[in-house]
């Protein structure tokens, strides 16, 4: 499957086979180095290795011509994680195009969802702190206050938060709203710009779920 354009996409069915999600479960359980962030088990996939470049030439190939890969994770996570935008970091100012995050192991006792918020951020930026984890979580991207962004004092839609965002400082999620609700999908790709915030839904099982996601930028 080529995608011609992401414009206006938000998921894909079936962008990972069955055997594509078990291909890179058995990939995480051989590669040499895990972090822990406090939310998952992060695993870089060195993509841009030659063992990876037959399966990074498949994902290319999904992908419209103007884009291009340039990280490839594997993350199981345990607990959910706070407002993030996955711009770019230090300097590398490149054309930042899209998020692709694709489950590859869900539990059916759960369901899981991430939220986009219509808010934006071209650099990579977390507000963990103010939300209440902390230093947990996304440790590579800056910290940033809603006061340093321009968030407004408008209250978070009460009924979103009761029903996705629990585990997270109602305050803090001032001045944000929702562009769309994903939820996960074994093999399915949700795909939304990288500099627009996202967050994980609070879930309840502590089983890790497990994802890929592909971040790409314009050729």
């Amino acid at each position: 499957m080529k995608l011609e354009s992401t414009l206006q996409m938000k998921q894909i069915d079936k962008f990972f086979s069955e055997e594509d999600c078990k291909w890179f479960l058995w990939y995480h359980s051989i590669l040499p180095e895990t972090r822990d962030n406090g939310q998952r088990l992060l695993t870089m996939t060195h993509f841009n290795q030659p063992f990876f470049a037959r399966k990074l030439k498949q994902l290319q190939d999904r992908l419209p011509d103007n884009e291009e890969v340039t990280t490839v994770n594997i993350n199981f996570d345990y607990s959910p994680g706070g407002v993030h935008s996955d711009g770019y970091i230090d300097s590398d100012k490149t054309a930042i195009a899209n998020s692709y995050l694709i489950p590859i192991q869900v539990h059916d006792t759960d369901r899981y969802y991430t939220i986009i918020f219509n808010q934006t951020s071209h650099e990579a930026v977390t507000f963990n702190n103010e939300l209440g984890l902390g230093s947990k979580g996304i440790t590579t991207y800056k910290q940033m206050t809603r006061k340093e962004y321009g968030l407004s004092n408008i209250p978070f839609d009460k009924e979103m938060y009761e029903k996705y965002l629990t585990h997270l400082d109602y305050s803090g999620l001032s001045g944000l709203t929702v562009d769309y609700v994903h939820e996960w999908k074994l093999g399915d790709a949700m795909i939304w710009p990288r500099e627009n915030f996202h967050v994980s839904a609070n879930f309840t099982n502590k089983d890790s779920r497990a994802s890929v996601l592909i971040t790409t930028r314009y050729k």
